[in-house]
């Protein structure tokens, strides 16, 4: 990380989650917290790791909603303060968010989502920006890695001016590509922290909001509205004579720049930049539109810029013809491109430039399909083989209940291993359900040790309480491993790796009312099938929810531990002369280190893949998978 700590004026390679790091240790933010979440988890990993150089204190929080409550807390204490999620993070936080635009803030305070448009690993594709409108707070919206950088410091400054919250919205292909990023100075900020103590506006009952409520519409309608006008981050190109002009927030700038410098229409169209779009710049958007005949609109995701900026025009009598999702110029979901900008274009002006996507059925003739898995040595695999071997023994229906985490996998072929996975937490709180509606069914949730914490504790004491009996698996690798292996209060580490609490789903399980709770290591695929089998008679008997704990530490991180120490894992190998060839350990395993060769129609394992946990040679009908001698 020392690239990150370089002073003024150096340039240095940054990924966008990097720049955004360095954007708040330039704009002197101290206090940062948030929940692991694709795209934007690398922010709070780079903090973590030069926190003590800089002096910052850096947290993973248990769940979004507490990660929020702590930074806003602390931007009441006058102390700088950022909270980093992804988009799916925001619905947690909207309560607390709401009410912290009411009260406002004493100091900077960031909220940094990272939005995952497409979505490429998350269950829905949402827009935040109904969020910041909601919480009127503004919003803001880099183009590019140096602006993701840049706008920290200015969002922190708009934060300070309107005592307000700011969003920062940056979308995947930022917070995952790399920019040359120049650099400015680090900022040490010595404020004295202290909380000026006001009932009136920090209690937030009915009485005191109805107070505070026009204070807000007017810093959001009004004031930030003004600033929005000025932001030097809206940016106007105007070309001469142009009847068509762009509109074009975040990252769909840059498409629309590379799509006009290709279709060689770069002095024809204007474009009108917009980073500040929340509240938007309306005076600026209705000066663009009466300079034009057409506009497109280029955002992500949903028609939010198109639908005001028909309504700016209708405010203002103008009458451009505005083009965007609305019209079927831009796909109504997925990601904009260059390509797709320049198909609208290609339409709009009549030319005859248009791409032609990639054909997915031509693809998958060319293409080997792949489909996302559990790692080789995952303990999640051996944890789903005995479940859902005990499952199939008993003969008895049964549903399974998934939760958000690299155990989702699981669904795919050939464990199929799972039935439903909403959100986070669900898996518990819909088992209950489950088991309420279906009487004559098994109902077992699978949740990993991360989203326990998370999610799951309230769902525990609902089951309890309500007499409810689902059997509830926690998965526990003792790393929020789907993320990039953070930890989390199953690890008894902190952000920045120091010692602290271990916490044990089994305890807090047995705190919450459950009776019967048994800890097992999956890897042991007897023991395992023999503690299903004793938890699902317990429930049957006693009409009561059990838990098991399947505890392995991450198959990634126990081997990164072993090298150090410097032992070698077993490696496996088939005994040819014992396999029969009946396809077990790949059509109901699934290990993606065992291999089947047509010709010979044998299984083997590919050395290269096996990461040496043993489960195969445990589940071999024949005994024909060995340690290598």
């Amino acid at each position: 990380m020392e690239y990150l700590l370089r002073g003024k004026g150096e340039r240095v390679l940054l990924s966008g989650n990097e720049a955004v790091a360095r954007g708040a240790i330039e704009a002197g933010i101290k206090f940062i917290t948030g929940y692991p979440g694709t795209p934007a988890s690398d922010i709070v990993d780079v903090l973590a790791r030069v926190a003590k150089d800089l002096n910052l204190y850096v947290e993973w929080s248990v769940n979004e909603k507490v990660a929020f409550e702590a930074a806003f807390a602390a931007a009441l204490a006058k102390v700088k303060s950022m909270f980093v999620c992804k988009h799916l993070g925001l619905n947690w936080i909207m309560d607390p968010w709401i009410v912290a635009s009411e009260t406002g803030v004493n100091a900077p305070f960031i909220i940094v989502t990272g939005d995952d448009v497409h979505p490429y690993a998350s269950q829905t594709a949402q827009d935040t920006r109904y969020f910041a409108i909601t919480a009127k707070s503004p919003m803001l919206e880099p183009a590019t890695i140096q602006e993701a950088k840049d706008i920290i410091s200015y969002a922190s400054k708009v934060s300070s001016e309107l005592y307000l919250p700011v969003v920062v919205r940056v979308t995947l292909r930022i917070c995952h590509s790399k920019g040359v990023t120049i650099l400015n100075d680090i900022k040490l900020d010595n404020t004295k922290p202290e909380f000026p103590r006001n009932p009136d506006r920090y209690v937030m009952i009915a009485s005191y909001v109805r107070r505070r409520l026009p204070e807000l519409k007017r810093k959001y309608y009004i004031k930030a509205q003004q600033l929005a006008e000025q932001s030097p981050y809206n940016k106007v190109l105007i070309k001469d004579s142009a009847k068509l002009g762009i509109i074009a927030s975040g990252i769909t700038f840059t498409y629309a720049k590379e799509a006009l410098e290709i279709l060689r229409l770069e002095d024809r169209i204007s474009i009108l930049k917009l980073a500040w779009h929340s509240p938007l710049p309306k005076r600026l958007i209705a000066d663009f539109l009466a300079q034009h005949n057409e506009v497109l609109v280029l955002e992500e995701i949903d028609p939010v810029i198109e639908e005001q900026v028909k309504a700016i025009a209708f405010e203002h009598d103008l009458k451009p013809r505005v083009y965007g999702r609305l019209t079927g110029h831009i796909p109504m979901e997925g990601e904009i491109r260059t390509e797709t900008v320049i198909n609208a274009l290609s339409a709009i002006l009549k030319l005859n430039r248009r791409l032609q996507y990639d054909d997915p059925e031509e693809l998958k003739k060319v293409v080997v399909r792949r489909i996302p898995y559990l790692c080789p040595g995952c303990p999640h695999r051996a944890s789903y083989y005995v479940l859902k071997y005990v499952l199939n023994k008993l003969g008895k229906k049964y549903v399974i209940t998934g939760d958000r985490g690299c155990y989702n996998q699981g669904v795919h072929p050939p464990l199929r291993a799972i039935d439903t996975c909403i959100c986070m937490g669900a898996s518990i709180a819909m088992a209950h359900g489950f088991s309420k509606a279906l009487e004559d069914y098994i109902t077992v949730a699978v949740i990993g040790d991360s989203t326990f914490f998370h999610a799951g504790l309230p769902a525990v004491v609902n089951a309890t309480y309500n007499n409810s009996k689902p059997l509830i698996v926690v998965l526990d690798n003792q790393w929020t491993a789907m993320t990039g292996l953070q930890p989390n209060p199953a690890t008894g580490l902190t952000a920045t790796l120091e010692p602290t609490l271990k916490f044990y789903p089994e305890a807090a399980s047995e705190a919450l009312g459950v009776d019967y709770v048994k800890v097992v290591d999956p890897y042991n695929i007897s023991e395992a099938i023999k503690i299903v089998h004793e938890a699902i008679k317990y429930i049957e008997e006693k009409g009561k929810p059990a838990v098991i704990v399947f505890r392995h530490p991450c198959r990634i991180t126990e081997l990164r531990e072993l090298k150090k120490k410097g032992f070698k894992p077993n490696t496996y190998v088939v005994d040819e002369s014992l396999c029969k060839g009946c396809k077990y350990c790949i059509t109901v395993f699934g290990c993606p280190a065992i291999e089947f060769n047509s010709l010979t129609k044998k299984a083997s394992i590919n050395p290269i893949k096996c990461n040496g946990c043993g489960v195969c040679s445990q589940i071999c009908p024949f005994g024909a998978i060995k340690t290598k001698s």
